[in-house]
């Protein structure tokens, strides 16, 4: 049996807000996209999505970095230098 690997990303789904229904949202944008789903389909949802409709957002603003998380930072810039990256 041949394997394959088909990934389809969904248009349609509006932006998501605290108490959002995503069932609801997910299949209104497969019926409007003419996807259906077979047995042993996998269906994968992006966390920020969750995240998002479950109303656990976080303003950057007010997070405050740990020293380790500084200290990552800095090392992450050096590799970035090394290999010519941002």
């Amino acid at each position: 049996m041949a394997t394959s690997l088909l990934l389809t990303a969904l248009d349609g789904i509006p932006t998501v807000t605290s108490g959002a229904d995503l069932p609801t949202l997910i299949s209104g944008a497969m019926e409007r996209t003419g996807v259906t789903l077979r047995n042993d389909d996998l269906l994968v949802v992006a966390q920020k999505i969750v995240s998002k409709a479950e109303g656990r957002l976080v303003r950057l603003a007010d997070v405050q970095p740990s020293e380790h998380a500084r200290e990552l930072a800095r090392r992450c810039d050096r590799l970035l230098d090394d290999v010519g990256g941002a």
